[in-house]
């Protein structure tokens, strides 16, 4: 038991946020978590870079793939939500993210990778930057003083009109919190299960008994299940995030309609 809590421990240290340099580059230090979330850019800038250089009528190879996920997130989640002329007109805001969250959560899945995603940070930030996004979509399209009264909602009583706005107020200073909990909680808490199954595994063959055999096994077998369920996740993370991003922007569209 103390061998396994040290290897607790051990964990808990490596999914911590840690410098890679003792040597800060002015005030930004570069940490294990946004390295990895630099690769993740890089990655997602060669992989439609790839896709996107040759097209062609019949698409092929990784140019297929482009294809697809770009038909999938245009019209399957932001022209169904938003309509065909504002759909397209936001899907490079939505469409980025989605990508982005995506390469981010699935390079995580790599041993000895680190998700971008896997810190409060990043994932607050991200929900920080869709929040100014789609109320400074709502101010632009309805001008600010009907935007704002756009958050009470038409035919409430005077006497319930500030307690309305107030409870408005705060879901809306809400959402970029729930977006980055929720990407980042997912995130985290999948790394720690993967590990703690990893842990059964080293300790079972540390011991040569067949009580350890099967609990070696079945963790075993509960680490591979974990992986691709972890891989389904982080697609799920990738989606809801951006259809939750499409939301608050068709909200923030009509917002004087209602």
């Amino acid at each position: 038991m103390d061998n396994m809590g040290k290897m607790v421990e051990e964990l808990l240290h490596e999914l911590s946020v840690q410098p890679l340099f003792s040597k800060h580059i002015g005030t930004f230090t570069l940490t294990n978590y946004s390295f990895f979330l630099l690769i993740a850019f890089v990655l997602t800038v060669v992989f439609f870079l790839v896709g996107s250089r040759r097209l062609s009528l019949v698409p092929k190879g990784i140019g297929n793939v482009v294809e697809w996920a770009v038909s999938f997130v245009r019209d399957g989640l932001c022209i169904d939500m938003l309509g065909s002329e504002d759909g397209r007109k936001y899907f490079p805001f939505v469409g980025t993210i989605f990508f982005f969250v995506l390469f981010n959560d699935v390079l995580g899945l790599i041993p000895g990778a680190k998700p971008g995603t896997g810190t409060l940070g990043t994932t607050f930030t991200w929900g920080a930057i869709v929040f100014l996004v789609y109320n400074g979509i709502g101010i632009k399209k309805s001008g600010f003083v009907r935007y704002i009264k756009s958050f009470v909602p038409s035919g409430t009583p005077v006497v319930l009109m500030p307690l309305m706005f107030l409870l408005e107020i705060v879901s809306h200073f809400l959402r970029p919190l729930t977006l980055g909990i929720r990407l980042y909680a997912n995130m985290y808490a999948g790394h720690i299960m993967l590990g703690i199954f990893a842990i059964l595994v080293t300790i079972s063959l540390e011991s040569l008994s067949v009580g350890s055999a099967v609990t070696g096994g079945l963790a075993f077998v509960m680490h591979v299940i974990m992986y691709g369920f972890e891989f389904f996740v982080a697609g799920l993370q990738a989606y809801i995030f951006s259809i939750l991003t499409t939301v608050y922007i068709n909200g923030a569209l009509h917002a004087t309609e209602h």
